[in-house]
């Protein structure tokens, strides 16, 4: 058994995790996500390109779609919604919590101009008030802001290394306050905005950050490139570090036990990092 240690606490380590039949492999896993039921949603660049488990590892479902062709991360709202970003097709698309599909937005077919959405979008966020952030992300170097009806409220960003620009903007997350931490990848760093596109602060300590997630108590999860997973308080303090297993960690959550789940690409796998309570 391998223990690891994060901050002020240990894990078991369970490579492997998430056993699929014979008939099934993980083929470029990209991202995952823990819904409000605690089913964890895979998320692949593979046909089905959704894996859907329960706690204890098992297979419950599989999503299938051709047009689904290069999902990068995922997001889970609290209405049951499920919004794929489909980074070559420049594109979000809904589904609902059974894998039917409900809407998009985007086209690909006409990619976004410059810091128009979308030229390969990275990732998605939504605040309490039901507004929604995308990383806008290879192509562009932007955060596109929209309201509740998916109208667009405003753009933020360019390329570079300044405060509020950005070289790969690769991930983004809300936290209790609706502030906005968004992994400035080539950039190594996290950058903090308020919901207008405000800088507030970034984060340093990391190289080539990939996914990033707050859990219940405030503590922030954060893959890197290293290969490493970081932990930092609320604050926004580096309290600890491990490895993960492969080249790198591309998707990270964290449940409500406060167990951890690594994407791992390279070779392509799902670590759990089991909470040891005592």
């Amino acid at each position: 058994m391998h223990v690891f240690r994060l901050g002020p606490k240990r894990y078991q380590v369970n490579k492997g995790w998430g056993k699929l039949p014979t008939s099934l492999s993980y083929t470029n896993i990209s991202a995952l996500t823990i819904d409000h039921e605690g089913k964890i949603f895979v998320l692949q660049r593979s046909q089905p390109f959704m894996l859907i488990f329960n706690r204890t590892g098992e297979l419950i479902d599989s999503w299938t779609d051709m047009d689904i062709v290069d999902g990068h991360y995922l997001y889970t709202t609290p209405d049951n919604k499920v919004f794929v970003v489909d980074r070559d097709s420049h594109r979000i698309v809904f589904f609902n919590h059974t894998g039917e599909k409900l809407d998009s937005i985007g086209d690909k077919r006409f990619p976004g101009a410059w810091r128009r959405p979308f030229n390969h979008p990275t990732d998605i966020a939504m605040t309490s008030n039901g507004h929604y952030y995308v990383t806008d992300g290879y192509g562009n170097c932007c955060v596109h802001h929209f309201d509740s009806n998916w109208q667009l409220v405003n753009t933020w960003g360019e390329k570079g290394a300044d405060a509020g620009a950005f070289s790969t903007p690769h991930a983004i997350v809300a936290d209790s306050q609706d502030h906005l931490y968004i992994t400035d990848r080539e950039n190594n760093r996290i950058q903090i905005f308020n919901q207008q596109g405000a800088f507030l602060q970034e984060m340093r300590n990391l190289y080539h950050p990939m996914d990033i997630w707050f859990d219940k108590e405030g503590y922030i999860y954060v893959t890197d490139q290293t290969p490493s997973l970081n932990l930092f308080d609320s604050k926004q303090n580096l309290i600890g570090r491990c490895r993960t297993f492969g080249i790198y960690g591309h998707g990270i959550a964290v449940d409500e036990s406060g167990s951890i789940y690594i994407a791992e690409m390279f070779p392509d796998s799902i670590t759990k990092l089991e909470i040891i309570s005592s």
